[in-house]
């Protein structure tokens, strides 16, 4: 159960991210370094289907 709280949270985490890039908030390297010390917290990994 904790592991799907946690999988959940990460991918909300990471869409709110892609969507601050989209909006140019943010530079690409910072969202890939937030996205990889999101990856460490989480215990998750993005996976490319």
């Amino acid at each position: 159960m904790k592991k799907d709280s946690n999988n959940a949270s990460f991918v909300y985490s990471v869409n709110l991210l892609r969507m601050l890039l989209g909006m140019e908030l943010i530079t690409e390297d910072e969202y890939n370094k937030i996205v990889a010390i999101s990856e460490d917290h989480y215990g998750a990994k993005i996976y490319c289907v």
